[in-house]
């Protein structure tokens, strides 16, 4: 017989709004920011704590922590800096950037950049000597252990909490985790995702550019000389008029308001000569392209939206046996709002977690935010197609299986709709 509350749903699941675990840990991904976690990355190896640590225990666990703690204290300031990010930019309710990237970033104080309430209160799960709930990481560990593995350095975590420790904890900050274990606060650096993000252009139609080069500029041609304009911003949004002239072996396109720009120098997306037997009426799909790392949203024949992407860094290559995206014409199969990603491969180990708003398409490729890079327009992933966290979100709310809300994640079917279609080529 299995144990009260677990009838329905097996040993490993349950049903009881009072259980520990339920009661513990409240926090649920926030569907409504691109960053729907506090995020950080560590500093440098940190243990999982399963509880709180004692002094003996912290100096026990970690290497050179006096000289660690020193340091930072005399750091803090620099190291703490919080950067501009995805949860800056002023969202419209249909999810589209409504509004210019703000100069500075909103002011979070310690509880706040790790997930905090500011309260910087101990759980009441942590307030004994022994931990209250169950181990939910993905590391099995033994009854009553200090530390279930270790974070290691440049490593991508997501919180849900933090509390400063008493006096014989060292009175240090420890942030929580999505899976309830305890990081050093001092050992993470607060992360905020990038703020790029793509166009809407239901008014304005393709053919469209983001300037890549840091040198783009627009160009005039006067009296047979080419005269350099003005320095567009990194990646700037540019309609094109469709015209386009080669000038001393250089191909330019016209912007729409006449001036000109070197092809070269940006990111472009097109319309396709024939679009494919599925763009019809209002069924939405996707178009993604490696040479141009530019992905179009497209509702029938109408292109409703364009940003740029980062796919696979080994380019065209065969993705059985490269870092590269596949080719082909796919279906979303399954969403989930955050993941965790991670790779044992010598030279290329890797942890993320909970990294937001993930579709796959086709076995671990997916379609997903990337919090850990600002690169857009340029390949680099192990295979997944990258977008900017206010991407990511803006995608996965538009297409389908739909995710209800308060779930994590759905996969296609008659109850959620069918997966949207993704094309990927050149």
């Amino acid at each position: 017989m299995r144990p009260l509350g677990f009838a329905c749903a097996g040993e490993d699941h349950t049903v009881r709004l009072d259980h520990p675990l339920v009661k513990a840990i409240t926090v649920e991904p926030d569907r409504s920011r691109p960053m729907p976690y506090a995020y950080a990355f560590a500093r440098a190896i940190a243990p999982n704590y399963m509880r709180i640590p004692s002094t003996e225990e912290q100096f026990e666990s970690e290497m050179r922590l006096e000289r660690h703690l020193r340091n930072w204290k005399k750091l803090t300031e620099e190291w703490d800096q919080v950067s501009v990010g995805a949860n800056d930019v002023p969202l419209s309710p249909d999810g589209l950037a409504n509004g210019p990237i703000p100069d500075h970033a909103r002011a979070l104080d310690m509880s706040a950049r790790f997930g905090g309430d500011g309260r910087d209160e101990v759980p009441w799960w942590l307030e004994d000597s022994e931990r209250a709930i169950p181990n939910v990481a993905p590391f099995d560990v033994p009854p009553k252990a200090l530390i279930a593995n270790r974070v290691q350095r440049h490593a991508g975590v997501s919180l849900i909490g933090t509390f400063v420790a008493d006096e014989l904890a060292l009175s240090r900050r420890f942030a929580l985790t999505t899976d309830a274990r305890l990081i050093p606060a001092d050992k993470l650096k607060a992360d905020s995702g990038s703020p790029f993000h793509g166009q809407d252009l239901r008014s304005i139609g393709l053919p469209v550019a983001f300037a890549w080069r840091q040198t783009a500029s627009f160009w005039s041609f006067e009296a047979g000389r080419k005269v350099r304009g003005q320095r567009l911003a990194r990646r700037e949004f540019v309609p094109l008029s469709g015209t386009a002239q080669v000038v001393e072996d250089e191909r330019y396109v016209e912007a729409r308001d006449g001036r000109w720009l070197k092809s070269s120098d940006l990111r472009v997306a097109v319309k396709p000569r024939e679009l494919p037997w599925y763009a019809t009426d209002d069924r939405r799909w996707i178009d993604v392209s490696l040479l141009n790392q530019v992905l179009v949203l497209w509702e029938g024949a109408e292109p409703v939206y364009a940003t740029l992407v980062s796919t696979g860094k080994d380019g065209l290559g065969d993705p059985k046996a490269t870092m590269s995206t596949p080719q082909g014409t796919f279906r979303i199969l399954q969403k989930h709002v955050t993941t965790t990603m991670d790779s044992s491969v010598a030279d290329n180990e890797f942890e993320l977690r909970d990294v937001p708003w993930v579709m796959y398409f086709q076995g671990n490729y997916a379609l997903h935010g990337a919090y850990w890079h600002d690169d857009f327009g340029r390949m680099r992933s192990h295979g997944c197609v990258n977008l900017s966290p206010i991407d990511a979100r803006y995608v996965f709310e538009w297409s389908s299986p739909d995710v209800p809300e308060h779930w994590h994640g759905a996969y296609a079917s008659e109850s959620f709709g069918r997966g949207t279609l993704i094309r990927i080529g050149r």
